[in-house]
């Protein structure tokens, strides 16, 4: 099955055509999207096998808030320089390295909760926390980090501890 067409991904999954574009986006959401490739990876000479266009474009929602299609993902690496390794693939896999580290969170947010993590309490316990998953949030928004929080199972005092942290991140901010 034929998954590029005039130079931009197809995808035609069992009768269910996703055929959509990341320049159909607004034009700041496509310069995010450029500048979350940019920061976050780098070409390789081996494949990053555990993940692929599918799971790539949840890492960038989940940093940026901004869905995207699979295919609306493939197109976004394509114009960045990075093509799949087999382009008729339903999720592609490429040959790059994530280099998105903890210690480069750009959310004022992570950046400003940075002073707990010395606290021996609740709002340390949960910075410290926060420093180490990589998946955390970049993005400063309550609900995004609340909705993470929730899916990756935090415990309830770790949503207290956010919530509190949140609060005066805000009153602070102010």
């Amino acid at each position: 099955m034929i998954m590029i067409k005039n130079g931009r991904p197809y995808t035609n999954e069992n009768g269910s055509v996703d055929d959509s574009l990341v320049t159909s986006h607004t034009d700041n959401e496509v310069n995010i999207i450029k500048q979350w490739i940019k920061d976050n990876i780098l070409v390789s000479n081996d494949i990053l096998s555990n993940m692929s266009s599918y799971s790539l474009k949840h890492l960038l929602q989940h940093d940026t808030g901004i869905y995207l299609t699979n295919n609306e993902f493939k197109d976004a690496m394509l114009i960045a320089g990075y093509p799949p390794i087999d382009p008729n693939d339903l999720n592609w896999k490429y040959c790059i390295v994530l280099k998105k580290t903890l210690n480069n969170n750009p959310s004022s947010f992570f950046k400003w909760a940075m002073k707990y993590k010395q606290d021996y309490s609740p709002l340390g316990d949960f910075v410290r926390d926060m420093i180490q998953d990589q998946n955390f949030p970049v993005k400063e928004d309550y609900s995004i980090i609340e909705n993470y929080l929730e899916r990756v199972g935090s415990c309830d005092d770790a949503k207290t501890a956010f919530r509190k942290l949140w609060k005066e991140f805000i009153i602070n901010k102010s």
